[in-house]
């Protein structure tokens, strides 16, 4: 995947915060940005409906066989090596691509890790870009 992708999704990421903040402000709600960032990006995973591709299309480009063969190879992985190689597979080939991996293990434990391992990678992402302060 191309960085294009990842700058993308992490500016939708950063439309999607900036929204929700506004909404709890109108509702007289405080929260710390991160863990407003988190509900953002667990409502993303959960989501039937997935993130926006990058602008290169190839953000949820993998197959639904692909997506199989790869939680088949990951499910016999220590549960810290899974979570890190679908980190790596959100960094490399998108949020959509990892997600559909994700969910292709059928194991919430492990989505529900992946979902804050990934919030705060994110997170670091939209940081060091400045994005957020």
């Amino acid at each position: 995947m191309a960085q294009e992708s990842i700058h993308e999704e992490i500016k939708w990421l950063e439309r999607e915060l900036e929204a929700r903040k506004k909404e709890l402000e109108t509702r007289g709600e405080t929260k710390p940005e991160k863990e407003v960032f988190h509900d953002v990006l667990k409502e993303a995973i959960s989501s039937p409906t997935p993130p926006p591709a990058g602008l290169d299309g190839t953000v949820g480009a993998i197959s639904d066989y692909d997506a199989q063969q790869a939680a088949y190879q990951l499910k016999e992985k220590e549960h810290a090596h899974i979570i890190e190689e679908l980190i790596g597979l959100a960094l490399a080939k998108g949020l959509n691509s990892a997600i559909k991996i994700a969910n292709s293990l059928k194991n919430p434990h492990i989505l529900d890790e992946f979902h804050d391992a990934l919030a705060d990678k994110y997170y670091e992402k939209l940081l060091e870009s400045r994005k957020l302060k």
